[in-house]
């Protein structure tokens, strides 16, 4: 079994242990473009990828390779049909960060609400912040992280709000102090929020999220 791992990663010393006894690994350095992620995949079973360019370097991929493994739970940036047809399956690593992801979601609240950043370079005149305590949360998604980030945001005093695909999205946003995304992106999500749901948010509401950049305008 020939493994490459096509880029760094920060494998702890017992983890590269565990993986040269899968087979014969390979390693490289830095993020190679579409170009280099084909050379990289030559003569390998199984690519490690963390943030080289599956999404476009689909093409590049070489004959042989049976199984590419990635650090992420969402795989709706990657184009699964092509690899598919080549062969390819894609590994990704569910609920690997959510409790990480979650605490980035909450801190990026009490950032816009408290004003933190403003605080932090000392702007002259900064108005006066709010708090998250008694603001309702609407939370998009319901997974892992959706839960995750709820949690906390109970435990800080906020009304949880959860939405669901399928269930009116306007309502929703209408009803929400800080509107957070936690959704994966795929075709059902691409373009969710634009224009025409954003103007629906109230005056002085907040909009945060973690989710991939294509899902809102």
């Amino acid at each position: 079994m020939k493994i490459h791992v096509v880029e760094d990663f920060n494998f702890t010393p017992s983890q590269k242990e565990r993986l040269e006894k899968l087979g014969k690994v390979i390693y490289f350095s830095g993020v190679p473009n579409d170009e280099e992620l084909g050379k990289r995949s030559e003569n390998a079973d199984i690519l490690a990828v963390n943030w080289a360019p599956l999404d476009t370097g689909v093409s590049n991929i070489k004959k042989g390779v049976k199984l590419i493994s990635i650090p992420f739970t969402g795989v709706g940036w990657i184009p699964l049909k092509d690899y598919s047809s080549k062969g390819v399956k894609i590994a990704n690593s569910p609920g690997y960060s959510t409790e990480a992801v979650a605490e980035f979601g909450i801190g990026l609240m009490l950032s816009v609400v408290r004003k933190i950043n403003s605080y932090f370079k000392a702007e002259p005149k900064v108005e006066t912040p709010s708090t998250l305590y008694g603001k309702t949360l609407v939370i998009l998604g319901a997974g892992r992280i959706a839960h995750q980030v709820g949690s906390i945001a109970k435990s800080l005093g906020m009304k949880v709000i959860f939405w669901k695909r399928g269930e009116d999205l306007i309502q929703k946003i209408r009803e929400a102090d800080v509107l957070y995304s936690a959704l994966p992106f795929s075709d059902d999500t691409k373009n969710l929020l634009g224009v025409n749901e954003f103007k629906y948010m109230k005056k002085n509401s907040y909009f945060v999220t973690t989710s991939h950049n294509q899902i809102y305008d």
